[in-house]
């Protein structure tokens, strides 16, 4: 049973949706404090290409919020950032190949009228996954019953959380290895693999060699969701213990 944990993020990038692929379980880690550091801050913007070149855009967060978790981040509802965002990818995406095809239930999830940023992310990431046909159980961590995968930190909560859903494995992200306590998964019993996702080239119609990182809107929209579900499928990456 492979367990995979992140922040819910906005519109992430397909090696987000390579850990769905892969896990049993996807628990979204919504309990713990949003980012207000310039790292880490893709739970609430993502990249996209604009004019041509990779570009952040920004769902835009209330400031005035007592309770700093995730779960609490409230939308600034009162910029129009939805029209924003479907402007420019009208005017960035518009003549990709499959712009026509996904546009009608792409736009349906921006325009999606939540104001709980995690509310937002996670309704988002669930419809993506169920469009691309990842078979994987969803669990948010605010709903969780254990004390513990909220009072403990670091990777001791990640391997309790593990715990707590029945997992035998965590599959940690790209860049774990930078913070992860590895004995903190051995007591639990829990082993460890990664994700190792090396993005794998599509055309990008706006793009003279192609960009990585991106939102997957970017593929959806080049390349369509038939296309890149099997970029995700794809064996071409490599996971070890």
């Amino acid at each position: 049973m492979i367990c995979a944990i992140h922040q819910p993020n906005f519109f992430p990038w397909l090696g987000y949706f390579r850990k769905i692929a892969r896990a049993d379980i996807f628990v979204f880690l919504d309990a713990v404090p949003f980012p207000r550091t310039s790292r880490g801050t893709w739970v609430n913007r993502v990249k996209l290409l604009v004019s041509g070149k990779s570009q952040w855009v920004t769902c835009p967060i209330r400031r005035d919020q007592k309770d700093p978790r995730i779960l609490s981040v409230q939308i600034d509802e009162t910029q129009a950032w939805r029209k924003k965002l479907l402007r420019s990818l009208e005017m960035s995406y518009g003549r990709a190949p499959c712009f026509a095809k996904c546009m009608p239930w792409i736009a349906p999830m921006i325009e999606r009228p939540l104001a709980g940023l995690a509310d937002y992310n996670v309704s988002n990431v669930k419809e993506l996954a169920e469009r691309l046909g990842l078979q994987c159980r969803f669990v948010r961590q605010s709903e969780m019953q254990g004390r513990e995968v909220f009072e403990k930190k670091g990777s001791e909560r990640l391997a309790t959380i593990c715990q707590e859903v029945g997992a035998t494995t965590y599959l940690a992200g790209d860049g774990a290895s930078e913070y992860e306590d590895l004995s903190n998964y051995e007591r639990a019993g829990i082993r460890l693999i990664r994700n190792e996702f090396q993005a794998l080239t599509y055309p990008q119609a706006s793009a003279s060699g192609h960009v990585a990182g991106l939102s997957i809107l970017d593929a959806l929209l080049n390349v369509g969701d038939g296309k890149t579900a099997g970029l995700l499928a794809s064996p071409d990456y490599n996971s070890r213990p």
